[in-house]
């Protein structure tokens, strides 16, 4: 799991609420705004907007992630950053 300096919660949250949802024709797809909003009223009702965007922001990049991670060629993130890193 990533280390991150702040915002553990929100990662806690898309966790919680399921990062992904299905999609009809199979696959999966980010969470938006009409999953997450019967998910945030019973559980967290204090959530704010900009706090649900970067959920689903995470959720899209989860996403997009899990698509990557299809293909033969794909390269983990952390191999990503240590090519990048000089």
């Amino acid at each position: 799991m990533v280390q991150l300096d702040a915002g553990e919660y929100l990662l806690e949250m898309l966790m919680d609420a399921g990062p992904v949802k299905q999609m009809a024709m199979g696959g999966v797809g980010a969470l938006g705004w009409g999953d997450l909003l019967p998910y945030f009223n019973l559980t967290y009702p204090e959530v704010e907007g900009w706090e649900a965007r970067w959920i689903i922001g995470m959720s899209e990049a989860f996403a997009k992630g899990m698509d990557e991670g299809k293909s033969l060629a794909s390269k983990a993130p952390m191999d990503r950053q240590q090519e990048a890193t000089p």
